[in-house]
């Protein structure tokens, strides 16, 4: 009997994920991210970014690197949705909704209690959300948008739920 050895297939993998892994997972609240109480945090994977006062340059351009993984998941991209959490209503601005139009913009009153679990962040960090409500990554600003990419993919992959 033979064995063929190819190379480092065989090997352990240095390195899985490309974000920062927040153990254990942080639950969420499930509640409503709109005033009305529609859009929750569960049943899809999430990718989501924090803004204080205003949405500064690293905010924005998070939201648009958010947006071009959407939409570069493909036949993937119903599992996955995009949400914007502001502290402040000033946060929110006409021309934010019409160039991101399938970005979730939560009702500031509704991310209170997520703010108080995410805890201190950047302007700009991603967060990634399963679809049980779980806090379980984080992308620092200046994050290659293609390790993003490759981990939710991954994730999308393996998991049977979202």
């Amino acid at each position: 009997m033979y064995m063929y050895y190819s190379g480092s297939s065989l090997g352990p993998i240095d390195k899985t994920a490309y974000g920062e892994l927040i153990t254990p997972p942080r639950a969420l609240p499930d509640t409503g991210l709109l005033t009305d109480g529609e859009e929750q945090l569960r049943k899809l994977w999430t990718l989501a970014v924090l803004a204080d006062a205003d949405c500064d340059t690293s905010c924005s351009e998070a939201l648009i690197h958010i947006r071009q993984i959407r939409l570069s998941l493909g036949p993937k991209m119903p599992r996955l949705q995009t949400v914007y959490l502001p502290a402040q209503m000033t946060a929110i601005t006409g021309d934010l909704q019409r160039q991101h139009p399938k970005l979730i913009i939560a009702a500031p009153d509704a991310t209170r209690d997520i703010r108080d679990i995410v805890g201190p962040y950047e302007p700009g960090q991603i967060f990634m959300i399963d679809p049980l409500g779980n806090l379980m990554m984080s992308y620092p600003p200046g994050t290659d948008m293609g390790n993003v990419r490759k981990d939710l993919a991954h994730l999308l992959k393996l998991s049977g739920i979202g």
